[in-house]
């Protein structure tokens, strides 16, 4: 670990010093050479400072518009309050007010949105995108900031490709449910009880579950990616976590909008727009909608036609908001969501069984499939003649209301969400029909939810800022499984009614003091308190307090440094399983960090460096039981907790802009993940392990986590070339190196992932005016096949094996998208 590091940290050394060299004359050049590269760089700085220029003639417009003064008195408009949300003096201030609340509960990381985003379909721009990216520069944790532009260069429609951008980050998915993993901690459960490891919101608005967090994203202004825990500020959901989406907010600037049309392989068209309108001095309106179909890349062979095809998509989402600015100090934004979903989908928990363990030995395929079936013919190519359906409809409305009152900021922010969604599979994964396999064919939930937060934070500016807030939360779910039956699909007469309801309740509050201009000291509480009432009656509660400790040492204004000492959370639970523990406990974290973040090469180059160590206690478990009892489910999961485990690591992002038009950009990560006295019951079929088979248990010692590679090495950069009347084009290049890792924590053959690279390509041409552009892209170009979560479970059909069900990421697309801007 020692030696990795240190060649870690020696090889980000030689690329600053390489990088700072291109930054500079060199010593040995010529006159005539260092003329040369005296004009290059002045005509590079120059067009920078046009950028610049053209960039802080929008963001007055835009601080009039909203009625703040160049002094910031007044809050910023539009934007979620926090204690980052008022503008203050000095240009160094929203970055610090930033650093006293990198996350919240219910607002974005940092609330300085007020540097405008480009926006899709704008000119491909490094400026635009580096200033983004370091609106985290000044934050004293890993935070990762992407802008519009970057997130649709790097493909990024939803969270499932986050992890090509950002590192620490993995993603995992089983049907139409995320599976996050971050740092050694993973997701591994879905439904209604589940507690992400990695909290994913939209406007400071907590996703409550894995199927609502694979939305598509819709007029987006960036995502926030924050590593670490964010309890504190986020609650217990942001555990290891947070993943922010930050939309466009109504803006006061004039009637202004966009449009986009894609058309793509296999058989994708989708239209996508958003319209900005302003009313009055006071009152502004913004709509934004997106229609998507597509036909299903997982072939399904059963049917001539590709009508049965599995997780082909029709989407239709609407968001519309409006922004009251009621006085100078008062503002009220209303926003309300829409989506609609229906498609084939794929399975719940993975949609092939890719081998299974009989007495010790894996054989290949469904071990469980009736004589004559058709096997599969690779992870894309399946045989199913059951239906297959997932159809979502999912509401969210927010109200945001953000106040000034002198001394303080005041905002409140309430939520309410419904969401009914229903996955229904062919649960023997064959051709053929299969009695006995599971009753499990699927589930059907409707669900209601609703959330309060306030927030009064101090006007920054002074030595002294501090935070308090309190949170209070309310879901109720409907939850029941269906069976199938002669084609049918149904609520078995096993399962019980009812409803699984949670509710949390929490207070919340940080200081930071500023000693000096070069050092500050930040920390942050919780206390939260969730309870459970399971559908058949059960009940359980659970709290803690949660704590941080951080420090910040500013060496120049371009170089900062800081260690922190933070804490992490996930509540217990309720078995309904018979003969286990009826509950589980909750799992806990403390992570400690190092983190060293610079702007190097006259502003050319940023370079950030974090080091972590976070240790796992009552690490949560998933285990399975077979339940040979008449009118049983006949086989279930049922969450334990496990034990220890430790993940360590180191993690660096580089951003360099040579020149104006050409942009470098890579991410890497190193991760040792490894499990402890870790233990679970064994499965039946495994046989003896050697030093991880004890009787009954499976010990997991030695054993790394789900989707926790050591190694992750990502790599993006674009040139942009000008064809004089013409526009110009930009060539664009994305890949990504992962080695090998598990998608179980049962490190077994059939659930290793090998190493592999998966790479994109795009060829944008810019019209002149630059309000036209047409792009041209090519993802997954290795068509690599690559395994992001598996169930190990004993299926009721054979309780004597243990079968892997596995779920494929997306082979390779290619099309072309259209982008109109007024």
């Amino acid at each position: 670990m020692k030696f990795n590091v240190l060649v870690s940290v020696t090889i980000l050394l030689v690329v600053i010093m390489v990088a700072d060299a291109f930054g500079a004359e060199s010593n040995v050049a010529t006159a005539s050479e260092r003329e040369k590269a005296l004009e290059a760089k002045l005509q590079a700085l120059e067009s920078q400072l046009e950028d610049a220029n053209q960039t802080i003639a929008e963001l007055k417009s835009q601080l009039e518009s909203a009625g703040v003064t160049e002094s910031g008195a007044a809050q910023q408009t539009g934007t979620q309050g926090s204690v980052a949300a008022a503008s203050t003096d000095s240009e160094q201030a929203p970055a610090k007010a930033a650093a006293v609340t990198p996350g919240t509960a219910s607002a974005s990381p940092t609330a300085v949105t007020n540097v405008p985003g480009p926006g899709l379909g704008s000119p491909v721009s490094p400026f635009k995108e580096r200033e983004i990216a370091r609106l985290g520069q000044d934050v004293p944790a890993s935070v990762t900031y992407l802008g519009a532009q970057t997130l649709q260069l790097g493909g990024v429609e939803d969270v499932s490709r986050l992890e090509f951008l950002s590192p620490g980050l993995r993603y995992g998915q089983t049907g139409h449910d995320i599976r996050q993993a971050m740092r050694g901690a993973r997701s591994n459960s879905i439904g209604p009880e589940a507690v992400p490891v990695v909290g994913l919101y939209e406007d400071g608005v907590a996703i409550a579950t894995s199927t609502e967090g694979l939305n598509s994203f819709l007029d987006v202004e960036r995502v926030d990616v924050l590593r670490g825990p964010q309890n504190t500020n986020y609650g217990q959901r942001a555990y290891a976590g947070a993943v922010s989406i930050v939309s466009n907010k109504p803006t006061f600037d004039g009637i202004n909008g966009y449009a986009e049309a894609e058309n793509g392989l296999p058989d994708k068209t989708r239209w996508r727009m958003a319209l900005n309108l302003p009313a009055s001095d006071t009152l502004a309106f913004r709509v934004a909608g997106l229609s998507e179909s597509r036909s299903g890349w997982i072939n399904n062979y059963y049917l001539e036609s590709d009508s049965d095809d599995l997780n082909d998509r029709k989407v239709q989402t609407i968001r519309a908001s409006v922004l009251w600015q009621a006085t100078e100090d008062l503002s009220v934004l209303i926003w309300s969501r829409y989506q609609d979903e229906n498609g084939t989908g794929s399975a719940p928990w993975g949609y092939q069984q890719v081998g299974a363990y009989v007495n010790g030995v894996l054989e290949p395929g469904n071990q469980f499939a009736l004589p004559g079936a058709t096997p599969d013919g690779g992870p894309w190519d399946v045989n199913r003649n059951f239906i297959s359906a997932a159809q979502f409809e999912n509401w969210v409305n927010t109200v945001d209301l953000n106040w000034d009152i002198g001394f303080a900021s005041l905002q409140w922010l309430f939520n309410f969400t419904s969401f009914h969604g229903q996955q229904i599979y062919d649960n023997d994964y064959t051709d053929r029909y299969l009695a006995r396999t599971s009753p499990f064919s699927g589930w059907d939930t409707s669900q209601t939810g609703w959330s309060n937060e306030l927030r009064l934070a101090s006007e920054p500016g002074g030595s002294l800022n501090w935070l308090a807030g309190l949170y209070w939360s309310d879901r109720d779910a409907e939850w029941g499984w269906l069976e199938s039956f002669e084609g049918e699909a149904f609520q078995p007469a096993w399962d019980v009614h009812g409803s699984y309801t949670t509710d949390t309740q929490a207070a919340f509050g940080q200081v930071t003091y500023d000693f000096n201009d070069r050092f500050s000291v930040t920390g942050g509480l919780r206390w939260n308190d969730e309870s459970k009432t399971m559908k058949t009656g059960q009940k359980g509660s659970w709290d803690d307090v949660l704590w941080k400790a951080v420090g910040e040492y500013r060496f120049s204004t371009d170089i900062m440094s800081y260690v922190s000492v933070s804490t992490g959370y996930r509540a217990g639970g309720i078995n309904t399983a018979p003969g286990v523990n009826p509950t589980w406990e909750p799992e806990k974290l403390t992570a400690y960090e190092w983190g060293l973040k610079s702007v190097l090469a006259d502003g050319d180059l940023m370079l950030n460096l974090a080091l972590y160590f976070n240790d796992f206690s009552d690490a949560q478990s998933q285990s399975f039981l077979v339940l040979p009892y008449p009118g049983s489910p006949e086989a279930t999961e049922y969450t334990g907790n496990g034990g220890s485990l430790d993940a360590r690591g180191i993690e660096a992002e580089i951003q360099w802009s040579p020149m104006p038009q050409w942009n470098i950009a890579t991410q890497v990560s190193y991760t040792k993940a490894e499990f402890g006295n870790f233990t679970a019951p064994n499965l039946d079929g495994l046989g003896d392990i050697p030093g991880h088979s004890n009787g009954d248990q499976l010990s997991f010692n030695g054993w790394r986590p789900a989707l926790s590679p050591e190694w992750v090495i990502g790599f993006q950069t674009f040139y942009t070339f000008p064809l004089d009347d013409w526009g110009t084009v930009t060539p664009y290049l994305q890949t990504t190196y992962a080695s090998d890792y598990y998608i179980n924590d049962i490190n077994l053959a059939g659930t290793r992932q090998a190493s592999h690279t998966r790479t994109d390509v795009r060829f944008i041409w810019q019209a002149p005016k630059g309000n036209f552009q047409l792009q041209f892209y090519y993802l997954n170009a290795e068509d690599e096949a690559v395994m992001n979560w598996a169930r190990v479970y004993n299926p009721a059909a054979r309780p004597d094996i243990t079968t892997v069900q596995a779920n494929w990421g997306n082979p390779n697309t290619y099309g072309i998208i259209f982008d109109y801007r007024f």
